[in-house]
């Protein structure tokens, strides 16, 4: 960390003595400390607010994350002057609650490293303002991060820097995963991982992987330049077991759990995925990744879990898109932290968790999401749950031009994706299983659900080119998705229902009738475009009076599922087959 001394001598309206600032903080760490915890009445507000003896403080508190030494916000505050200079802004940025960035909605003390501030915090900068933003006595020079509340981890064991990424004046949002050995000879257990972006500017945030095959590796060196694309990774690298390491700005630094440190074999490769963001100038990024090293292999060991939604599909102009999914728990767990995830069109994020005997627990909610400020959160004490609690997510989205986030104009349909302009809705919960047993069989249950959720998706997405095939006439082409459709996922009754079309209009009864049979079977007889498609396979095979019926059957199912568009058309369907 950069010290007090390396700074320019203050000059002109600056503090005289720049040790002071050491000193003071000290001494007010431990009533700062204390005021946090009180209502914030029990401390009034001074008759005369100063830099010195009030802003200052809460700055190094709160705000040097973003705001100190090499900054990810876009200017420092580390010094009297930086303050004045933007004193009205700062007023009005924390009246509102937009800095300092905190997104859940949560009880104070719910997360640790919470950056919230006080309604006194927020009085102080207004009555400093008010008061003509007075210096104060205190002889300060440039600011460090508060003692009292920053967690050091001391001198790394080892550094490993990546090659520089020259990324380009212009274009998109880039994704880029940088590839490096790690230089260990022998297994050592990582206790604590830094990962250090480079340019804050160009970083949006960042993320650690690791690799024990050469799959990145030969990814890498299909590229000229370091590292390959993609946020959908395409090797094998993955998160150190157990744990999900990134950086975003403003990341706080947390202390390592006990007995938690991570496996690092000889020959393992590291991998930086960038979300990097252009400027107008090129610019070079070259990351940093810190290891701290325990001296004992690790006598707790938790788990990742991912509550995903692969099908997403928002119409553009939708304001309120919902997306839900759940995962229940075979075995107890303790929840440590939780990472939600979406992209620029994320509105409201919350994570529940339904225990067996009906209670409720809140794990998080983010009223108004902003992907700029994404984070994980590590909760102050773990959340215990028994097995058979069901974690239930729901988003929602808002894809119209009222969205003050929205990436384009005019708003545009958007799917699932990785890229920015993409959507995805992921909930990632770090959680500890009591025993190896445990986190086996939970680690299992996950990825049977995850490979139902892929087949799904994948069903649903050969199905979309099936369809869109289908309604410009091209029945090869729809023919063939959808029974690729079908190969993912036997039930599919879109695909079923659209194959057994294609078969009606070859006038092949026979299997136009058996594909028609599995849809009306798979839905119960409760679909009312499956119910039409069999009465017109009845009718093609000859059964005159049993489609009548099925036809029948349809138009009671289409009217009373009450949407005016399928009544329409199931009645011109079987208009024929109705006596």
């Amino acid at each position: 960390m950069t010290g007090l001394n390396s700074r320019p001598e203050p000059s002109g309206r600056r503090f005289a003595t720049p040790l002071i600032a050491l000193a003071l903080l000290a001494a007010l760490g431990g009533a700062l400390v204390e005021a946090r915890g009180r209502p914030d009445g029990d401390v009034p507000i001074p008759e005369e607010v100063t830099w010195a003896a009030d802003i200052a403080p809460v700055i190094a508190r709160e705000c040097l994350d973003c705001h100190g030494e090499d900054p990810s916000g876009p200017f420092t505050l580390l010094t009297y002057e930086d303050a004045v200079e933007r004193a009205d802004r700062i007023v009005r940025a924390t009246a509102s609650r937009r800095m300092p960035p905190w997104l859940p909605e949560s009880a104070h003390g719910t997360f640790a490293a919470e950056r919230i501030l006080t309604d006194r915090d927020v009085e102080l900068f207004r009555a400093w303002v008010e008061d003509g933003t007075l210096l104060g006595e205190q002889a300060l020079g440039a600011l460090v991060t508060s003692e009292q509340d920053a967690w050091r981890p001391g001198e790394p064991d080892l550094v490993v820097s990546l090659p520089a990424y020259p990324l380009a004046a212009e274009g998109y949002d880039v994704y880029r995963n940088v590839v490096v050995r790690i230089p260990v000879q022998e297994t050592r257990w990582v206790e604590y991982v830094e990962l250090r972006p480079g340019n804050r500017t160009a970083v949006h945030h960042a993320r650690m992987m690791v690799d024990q095959t050469e799959s990145s590796r030969q990814l890498d060196l299909q590229d000229p330049d370091p590292g390959f694309d993609g946020m959908e990774l395409t090797s094998n690298a993955s998160n150190p077991d157990g744990h999900f390491i990134g950086w975003t700005p403003g990341k706080r630094r947390l202390p390592p759990l006990d007995g938690m440190a991570w496996r690092l074999e000889p020959g393992t490769d590291l991998v930086v995925q960038l979300h990097l963001r252009t400027s107008g100038e090129p610019q070079n990024v070259t990351a940093q990744v810190e290891f701290h090293f325990a001296d004992e292999p690790p006598t707790r060991h938790p788990a990742i879990l991912v509550v995903s939604s692969l099908q997403i599909d928002i119409p553009a102009g939708a304001s309120e898109y919902a997306v839900s999914n759940s995962f229940t728990l075979p075995v107890d767990v303790d929840v440590l932290s939780v990472y939600p995830h979406a992209h620029y069109l994320g509105k409201d994020l919350r994570a529940t968790a339904l225990l067996p005997n009906g209670r409720e627990i809140p794990l998080i909610h983010i009223p108004d999401w902003d992907f700029n400020w994404q984070d994980d959160y590590r909760f102050a004490e773990p959340i215990s749950l028994p097995a058979g609690t069901t974690i239930l997510k729901e988003f929602s989205f808002d894809n119209s031009a009222g969205n003050p986030h929205q990436p384009v104009d005019p708003p545009k349909r958007v799917v699932y994706g990785s890229n920015s302009d993409d959507e995805m809705a992921d909930l990632i919960l770090q959680v500890l299983p009591k025993n190896e047993s445990d986190r086996t069989e939970l680690i299992r249950a996950q990825a049977w659900q995850h490979e139902a959720e892929d087949m799904a998706y994948m069903a649903e997405l050969e199905f979309g080119h099936g369809d869109a095939a289908f309604a410009s006439g091209d029945l090869d082409v729809a023919t063939y998705h959808f029974q690729e459709s079908l190969q993912y996922r036997a039930d599919h009754l879109g695909s079923l229902v659209g194959l057994a079309e294609i078969f009606v209009q070859r006038s092949d009864a026979q299997s136009a009738l058996i594909i028609a049979q599995q849809g009306v079977l798979m839905s119960n007889r409760q679909d009312a475009r499956a119910l039409t498609v069999l009465a017109m396979a009845q009718a093609l095979s000859g059964s005159i009076g049993e489609a009548g019926a099925t036809a029948i059957e349809a138009i009671s199912r289409a009217r009373a599922a009450g949407d005016p568009e399928l009544i329409e058309a199931v009645e011109l369907r079987v208009a024929g087959l109705v006596r």
